[in-house]
């Protein structure tokens, strides 16, 4: 079963902790730049908070084209 069993990199959805450090950022940060109050969409799933991994590349190349 271990074979099977998906590696972070093959994950569609991160916990915050996670998307916070593959940003380089704190999770306080993180959180302001999550939407309503940023650029990052989240899912929501139950109570839990989840990030797209395609959403993180997006906001990096936005903050790209920005500099």
């Amino acid at each position: 079963m271990a074979n099977h069993a998906a590696t972070e990199e093959q994950r569609l959805l991160l916990k915050p902790a996670r998307a916070a450090e593959l940003l380089g950022i704190s999770d306080r940060q993180l959180w302001q730049h999550t939407a309503p109050r940023g650029d990052i969409p989240a899912v929501k799933i139950g109570a839990c908070v989840r990030y797209s991994v395609e959403s993180l590349r997006l906001f990096i190349q936005q903050r790209e084209a920005q500099s």
